[in-house]
This record gives C-alpha cells, sequence and structure tokens, in this order.
C-alpha cells in the first residue's frame, strides 16, 4: 500500500492540442508563423483513422489538430460489379472501391471538423494500413495500397502532397528557408528491409511506409 503512494509513478506523456485559430496567427501584429500541416491515414483491422498534425517551422514542435476515428466494420459493403481481394479480422469483405470511399469520407470529416480546406491548407498526406488478416498474396496488399491512394484523390490530395519533395523545386515557396534539402545528395536508395511472409509463404508488407 505504502509502495503504491510514494514509490515511482508513471511519467505520462500527452501531445499537446492546437486549436485551428492559433494556424493563421495575429496579421495585424505582424505574427505570422508558418505551420506545416499533416494527414496520416490509417485503414486497420479495427478502426480506420485520420490523425491531423501541425508543426511549427520556427520552434520545430508539433502538435494534434484532429483526430477522427471511424470503425472499419462500418465500410459499405461491396458493390455487384466489385471484386473483393480481402476481409479483415471480423470478417468485412473489402473492395478497391468501398475502401478508397471510406479514406475520402475519413479524410474530408477530419478537415472538415477543424474548418481546413483539404486542397489549399494540407501540405503532405501519410498512408498506411495495418489490415493483413485476410492478405495472402502480394496483388491484394498491392489492390489495398491503391484503394488508399484513390482515397486521398478522391479527398482533393493531388499526388505531389504524397510523395517526399526530392529538390527545392519541389518545396513549396513558403518552407523554402526551413528546408536543408539542398544539402543533401540523394543518388538512390540507401538501405532496404526484407518483409515479412505472408501466409502463403511469399514476401508480403501491407505498410505501405515500410514497403517503399
Amino acid at each position: 500500500m505504502l509502495g503504491c503512494l510514494f514509490g515511482a509513478k508513471p511519467r505520462i506523456s500527452e501531445s499537446p492540442p492546437i486549436r485551428p485559430a492559433e494556424l493563421k496567427g495575429d496579421p495585424r501584429m505582424g505574427m505570422v508563423t508558418q505551420f506545416f500541416i499533416v494527414a496520416s491515414i490509417e485503414v486497420g483491422n479495427t478502426t480506420t483513422k485520420c490523425i491531423l498534425t501541425a508543426t511549427n517551422m520556427k520552434d520545430g514542435s508539433t502538435r494534434i489538430l484532429n483526430k477522427t476515428v471511424k470503425m472499419t466494420r462500418d465500410v459499405r459493403k461491396p458493390k455487384p460489379n466489385e471484386r473483393i481481394f480481402g476481409s479483415t479480422l471480423s470478417g468485412v469483405s473489402l473492395t478497391r472501391e468501398s475502401i478508397a470511399e471510406l479514406v475520402r469520407d475519413t479524410l474530408l470529416e477530419a478537415h472538415e471538423a477543424v474548418n481546413l480546406d483539404i486542397k489549399t491548407d494540407l501540405d503532405f498526406a501519410v498512408r498506411s494500413t495495418g489490415v493483413v488478416a485476410g492478405f495472402s498474396s502480394p496483388h491484394e496488399v498491392g489492390e489495398f495500397i491503391k484503394a488508399l491512394a484513390d482515397g486521398c484523390l478522391m479527398a482533393g490530395i493531388p499526388p505531389k502532397k504524397m510523395v517526399p519533395a526530392m529538390s527545392i523545386d519541389n518545396v513549396p515557396a513558403r518552407f523554402r528557408d526551413h528546408t536543408l534539402i539542398d544539402k543533401i545528395v540523394f543518388n538512390g536508395a540507401v538501405g532496404g528491409v526484407l518483409p515479412p511472409l505472408g501466409s502463403t509463404g511469399v514476401e508480403i508488407v501491407a505498410n505501405e511506409m515500410e514497403g517503399e
């Protein structure tokens, strides 16, 4: 009992939130801070979520802007002309079109909740999936990754905001003073990983960021 009262206490880390109004700053006072806004969209076995973060380009701090969570099992049922390529742990059938629509709706809802325009305010989008239960081939994983990309495009995110910048010309003008990309030389792949084996013995990676 005394050990619980006077012993070591856990240290809980919590990401500080940021209000949408703080992103605009106060132009009247000459206080306009650049924020790099990122949307992380993930479709998992249980939930589908979009987390919006804003990084202060002046001090490097990152804060949570919004988080929208949906249940993956609520994805719409496949239509007659759609091909089922996999399923979740709970047995929910998945098609490329249904996943794309789920991703689109989650992204739009996350941005609308904080009054952001996904086409003009968002700077980058990260996609990943943890749905591996029903996948048995690289083709099925590929269809899922394509569905994630389709959903982002349907939401209004251009392809250039889904891939990293390879030169200073690909960096938005307002962020060029904060990048070191001109001091980095990239001449090809510098590392790699061996993907895990699926149930059929074939190497597959369902997480797109790890796969790339």
